[in-house]
This record gives structure tokens, C-alpha cells and sequence, in this order.
């Protein structure tokens, strides 16, 4: 029996039947696929997309040992930080014979570093009356030649590995032995710090002040203070004369390189002098408030001049 095979015309209409049916179906193939694909990344109502990560947000001590020392500080960050997404720095530094505790109570950072998204640091003094080693004062520290500094960096490097922080951001400020060690780091960690915030302190570093980079400045100094005196001649622990506060500021606007007359102006207690412009974009400001004594400026006790001050002028004046 011989094959049986089909007349030409019969098989040029099934393949072009069989092409029809291609050219109909892959249409519909693709719109599925489409749809499907749709589907797949649309958030399903009642859901929400993943949030980027977050920083840990909490209150922390921690601990490091630092020349054989222990040394502890108090760390604060906000609810809600972005992890890769660096933020500023701001080291708040108690006075003589306090500590974090009550740089922390005092000054109200915390709220404002929650409504600023930054972080903040506490650290701790040494000694049974902690202090710092400012250079001229105070204390255990300054007896024993506490390397601050080293203290400083080590925190940076444990923070580097718990939040992310902006390295053209870092500022620190300070109460009274707290201030004079704001000055003393200016000095000697210039290429870390943007700006300080000294507050009832004084200039009173002993060693040569040669800072690599401009640190901008802003000094804040109750006119009533008697155990930081406005005008020096106070005695400090070592029977020494504290200098003048303008002393410190002189220095600091020949260091930053400012020209142009001061700008004067007034608001209630408080006086503001600022000495603009400055190398690199920085500033040196001078704010007294008359009335006031040895205490941390508080908005609320009727003073014009509160810590939400110190991180306005710390905003306007990161590293360039």
C-alpha cells in the first residue's frame, strides 16, 4: 500500500490556518504575562511597602577602656533613624563634679536631637569628682594628664559601628570644665569638630593651639557668672586666675581668620556679637546674657538664649 499524501493546496491552508491561530495567541499570551507581572509587584491592598532600615533608637551607656581607664558615655538616637543614611553628631560634655546624668537632664538635647534627627553623646569625666583635662583645669583629669582626646576618638570609633554619623557634622558643647574641654578639642581634634558651643567656660588651654581647619565658634556666658567670672581673675582649682572670656574669643577669631567689624545686636537679656566673615565658611559668635550666673541658659526661666540656639548655629556651620 502506497503512502497517501495530500494535494498541495490542502496543506498551504493549514499553514495558513496554523499562522492565523499564532498571530491570535501571542496577544493573549503576552497580556497575560503582563497582568501577571503587575500582580506580582503591586502592594496588595491593606499592606505597606518595606520601610528602609533603622538605627537601633534608644538610651545606652556604654563602656570603653581607653589608656587603662574605663570610660563610659551615654548615648542617645532618635526613634526612626535611617541606617544608611549618615546623620550629625553632637558631644555634650557635663560640668565639674557632674555627669552625663545631668549634662543630659540640663541641657534637653535629647528632645532636640529627636526633632532634629541627629544623635547625641554623653560622656563621662574621671575621678570621684569627674572632671576633664581642659589643659589649665580641672580636677583628677587635668592631674593626671587624661587623654581626652583619645577618649573622643574611641567613642567615635564604637558609634561607627552602632549609628551612622556625618563626619562634616561633628560639634560638641559644654558646661563649664565641659566648655574649657570644647575649646581644648577645637585645638587639637580641628579636623573633626565643625563647631563648638562653650557655655560658662573659658579658654584655658596651656599648650600651643594650632589647628589644622577652622572650627566656627559660638560662646555663650551668663554676665552674672561668679564662679566662671565674664571678666576672669576667678581662682580655679589650682589657685589660678581664669583668663577673660574675651580672651578666647579673640584668639579664636585671629585663628578663623575673621575680618570686617563685629555685628552687634540685642533681644531682651541677651547680646550677640558676631564676627563674620571667617576662613572656610566658619563664624565666631560671642552671646552674653545679663543676669545670669554659673548655669546652663534655660528659654523657659526668661533667658532669650536656650540650647535650641546652640544647634541652629551648629546647623548653619558643618565642614565645607
Amino acid at each position: 500500500m502506497g503512502l497517501e499524501t495530500r494535494p498541495s493546496g490542502q496543506l498551504a491552508r493549514c499553514d495558513e490556518a496554523m499562522k492565523d491561530l499564532g498571530s491570535c495567541l501571542l496577544p493573549i499570551i503576552a497580556a497575560v504575562l503582563l497582568a501577571s507581572t503587575r500582580a506580582c509587584t503591586r502592594t496588595p491592598v491593606g499592606f505597606t511597602t518595606t520601610p528602609a532600615p533603622s538605627t537601633q533608637s534608644g538610651d545606652v551607656e556604654r563602656t570603653l577602656t581607653v589608656s587603662g581607664l574605663a570610660r563610659t558615655y551615654l548615648l542617645h538616637i532618635p526613634t526612626g533613624l535611617d541606617r544608611h543614611r549618615s546623620v550629625p553628631l553632637v558631644f555634650v560634655f557635663h560640668g565639674f563634679a557632674q555627669s552625663a546624668d545631668v549634662a543630659r537632664r540640663d541641657t534637653g538635647f535629647d528632645e532636640i536631637a529627636d526633632a532634629g534627627r541627629f544623635v547625641v553623646v554623653y560622656p563621662n569625666g574621671t575621678g570621684s569628682s569627674p572632671s576633664w583635662n581642659a589643659g589649665g583645669c580641672c580636677g583628677y583629669a587635668a592631674i593626671n594628664n587624661v587623654d581626652e582626646a583619645a577618649f573622643v576618638r574611641e567613642i567615635l570609633s564604637d558609634l561607627g559601628t552602632i549609628a551612622p554619623f556625618d563626619a562634616k557634622r561633628i560639634y560638641a558643647t559644654g558646661f563649664a570644665n565641659g566648655a574649657m574641654l570644647a575649646y581644648r578639642l577645637a585645638c587639637e581634634m580641628s579636623d573633626t569638630f565643625a563647631a563648638i558651643a562653650p557655655i560658662a567656660g573659658v579658654f584655658f588651654y596651656y599648650g600651643p593651639c594650632q589647628p589644622k581647619e577652622p572650627v566656627s565658634l559660638i560662646h555663650v556666658h551668663g554676665l552674672s557668672d561668679q564662679d566662671v567670672p565674664y571678666a576672669g581673675d576667678g581662682l580655679s582649682g589650682y589657685g589660678e586666675q581664669y583668663p577673660p572670656v574675651e580672651y578666647g574669643i579673640a584668639t579664636w577669631v585671629q585663628l578663623d581668620g575673621c575680618t570686617g567689624a563685629p555685628q552687634v545686636e540685642k533681644e531682651g537679656d541677651l547680646t550677640r556679637t558676631v564676627y563674620a566673615p571667617c576662613r572656610a565658611g566658619t563664624a565666631v559668635e560671642l552671646d552674653t546674657i545679663a543676669g545670669l550666673g554659673h548655669a546652663w541658659p534655660v528659654r523657659s526661666e526668661g533667658s532669650a538664649f536656650s540650647s535650641r540656639n546652640i544647634w541652629d548655629f551648629f546647623v548653619a556651620h558643618p565642614k565645607p
